[in-house]
């Protein structure tokens, strides 16, 4: 039995096709805000899940990632229905900026759920919410370190009051992240981040989750195998190719996190690396001034595990240098 026709806007695709097209979102003074939308139906019924990268759009791994998968789904033998956005904001990827729009100056994972008469960014998490991560029911949002940031690669889900929802969102994180699996409770030491999408895709019932695997402007193949097998492994999950998912080692759930911070400014040398496991008094840097003198020993005031390193090497007071997981191995 074939699947049925998906239409988004005027992006059509009938069963076992696979069209693609762009949304027009906005205007800047000059041309239109247009977002690349990619729809894969595949010949049989199935679920319907949405790939989303570029919500920051300097995050590179995870938009390679997006842009291979759908260019190498076969339609004929696909179960449900894809639909991709290979890159949520390009404005930001025109710029080549981290954060926060140059458009408007907001951050559009704080900005959610958006609204249709706003700026650029609000319209944005509308569009999305509504129009495409709302027309599905899984939903994977493929991020990374930005401009920046060291990231250890992982996995997230937003848990909600809805026990169906919750079950489904844990499985696809611990199946795509290669170790860690943060669930964020709100009230509680790990709460979601206000205005992501996943978060507020959850809320209204679609089993979003959120990966993250690539560093600082970096398009590592490493960083973009984490997130392709990640993708194929919820794929598998779902029924909608063939195969097993597979789930390799340990996964541990962070409880809290923690950031050290420089209290000197000057040159740091840091002594540790992303993923390394911390203890509490553990040296992880030294801050010199500008005659080479070690003005500051940093050391970590809590077991942990390294999980977001900024690139920075020049500190000024107060400069985060490491944010940390706190962990429950379950």
């Amino acid at each position: 039995m074939d699947g049925e026709t998906i239409r988004i806007r005027d992006i059509e695709a009938e069963p076992g096709t696979h069209a693609q097209g762009f949304l027009t979102i906005g205007e800047t003074p000059s041309e239109p805000i247009r977002v690349p939308l990619v729809i894969v139906n595949g010949r049989r019924p199935g679920p319907r899940l949405c790939l989303t990268a570029g919500v920051h759009a300097a995050e590179y791994p995870a938009i390679d990632a997006v842009m291979r998968t759908v260019r190498e789904l076969d339609p004929s033998t696909l179960a449900g229905t894809v639909v991709a956005v290979p890159v949520v904001n390009p404005p930001m990827f025109q710029r080549r900026a981290g954060f926060l729009s140059p458009i408007d100056g907001l951050n559009l994972n704080r900005t959610a759920p958006g609204r249709p008469d706003g700026t650029i960014s609000e319209i944005l998490a509308d569009v999305m919410l509504n129009e495409v991560i709302g027309a599905c029911r899984f939903h994977i949002d493929c991020h990374g370190g930005d401009q920046g940031e060291i990231l250890w690669p992982y996995a997230g889900f937003a848990l909600t009051d809805d026990a169906a929802v919750d079950a489904e969102g844990v499985a696809l994180a611990r199946l795509y992240s290669p170790r860690i699996v943060a669930l964020y409770r709100a009230g509680s030491a790990l709460p979601p981040t206000p205005g992501s999408l996943t978060a507020e895709a959850a809320r209204r019932g679609v089993v979003s989750i959120l990966a993250e695997a690539g560093s600082n402007l970096t398009l590592d193949p490493a960083d973009v195998a984490i997130h392709r097998r990640g993708i194929r492994n919820v794929m598998r999950r779902l029924g909608m190719i063939a195969g097993e998912p597979e789930e390799r080692g340990d996964r541990l759930y962070p409880i809290d996190q923690f950031v050290v911070s420089a209290r000197r400014g000057g040159l740091l040398r840091l002594t540790i690396e992303i993923g390394d496991d911390i203890r509490a008094g553990q040296p992880i840097a030294e801050v010199c001034n500008l005659f080479g003198e070690i003005v500051e020993r940093i050391e970590s005031p809590r077991d942990g595990i390294a999980r977001l390193i900024w690139a920075h090497k020049a500190v000024n007071t107060g400069d985060p240098v490491v944010k940390c997981w706190v962990v429950d191995q379950a």
